[in-house]
């Protein structure tokens, strides 16, 4: 069993097509560190989304004339907040498989960053970080070397 190299801290070893024992591009890494801003920004997301809730139900409850219950307004803001912690959750470990070259995860954390763009006016402008975080990284992933180190074998699935 191969370990990691000195020099990519915490990269995790793989075999590639060749049989030989490959880490993770520098740019892959950072790609993943990038991912992991972006979940980082989302939680941020989040918590504005929380923050703002109060004001999000009383126009709620204004524009529907008060047919809408304070405990459905409740309900549906617990109901987002936990989708979006499992959101942040899985958007992590798609970035750790695709840390370990699963070709499957990076095509996932492409069809996740282009859908963050539509959120990119959210939350007072911090969507539009988490977007170019996310872009920033995808456009890392699908350029070489990276292309070619998920092309060189199957890493994690």
């Amino acid at each position: 069993m191969s370990t990691p190299q000195a020099d990519v801290p915490g990269a995790a070893p793989r075999t590639t097509a060749t049989g030989g024992a490959g880490v993770a591009p520098k740019q892959v890494n950072t790609a993943f560190w990038l991912y992991i801003a972006s979940a980082a920004v989302s939680l941020v997301l989040l918590i504005i989304a929380v923050a703002t809730a109060g004001t999000v139900a009383a126009q709620v409850q204004q524009s529907t004339g008060g047919k809408l219950s304070g405990a459905a307004v409740g309900a549906s803001i617990t109901i987002s907040v936990i989708f979006g912690i499992l959101y942040i959750a899985a958007y992590v470990v798609f970035a750790v498989f695709m840390r370990r070259g699963a070709n499957w995860a990076r095509i996932v954390l492409l069809v996740v960053t282009a859908l963050s763009l539509f959120g990119i006016l959210g939350g007072y402008g911090v969507g539009a970080v988490r977007a170019v975080l996310g872009v920033i990284a995808t456009i890392l992933i699908f350029i070489k070397p990276a292309s070619e180190y998920f092309r060189s074998g199957r890493g994690a699935r």
